[in-house]
């Protein structure tokens, strides 16, 4: 009795036509979902840039919180204003104030829900820090509802 090793390509040939066709199709329809899943995730794509907390838009009424480009040049003076880069990565770096009023740069990861709108900010030491929902994104302006 001789042991017979099949090929892959030997074991497809053999299958009947509509049963290629129906593996055919399972396999498109994984990949694609896979791929539908991770484009849900990303925010759109001018949130992949660096933001300055604009206090002095910030409307108390609403609750919304407005950040512009770290480029913008019509801040006002502050002793401390918070400051975000978002990267596609899934990282990202903060401004944070230390005890003795030194700002210094904390790296961190992101993560944001399509469905929700809202954008969770993890420290190096995988402590919350920031959590808002993303109401509006221009190339100038990014708008939010905090959820601390």
């Amino acid at each position: 009795m001789a042991i017979r090793f099949l090929t892959f390509k030997k074991i497809v040939s053999e299958l009947p036509l509509m049963i290629k066709k129906i593996i055919l199709f399972v396999c498109m329809f994984l990949y694609i979902s896979a791929n539908a899943q991770k484009k849900e995730s990303l925010p759109p794509e001018g949130f992949f840039k660096c933001w300055k907390a604009s206090y002095e838009e910030n409307n108390e009424k609403t609750k919304f919180e407005v950040y512009r480009p770290c480029t913008y040049e019509k801040f006002g003076p502050r002793m401390f204003r918070l400051e975000i880069e978002f990267f596609k990565t899934g990282t990202c770096k903060f401004l944070q104030v230390g005890a003795t009023d030194l700002h210094y740069y904390v790296e961190g990861k992101w993560s944001y829900n399509n469905k929700t709108k809202v954008v969770t900010i993890i420290d190096d030491k995988d402590v919350m820090t920031y959590k808002f929902k993303l109401k509006k994104l221009t190339k100038e302006m990014m708008k939010t509802i905090s959820l601390n």
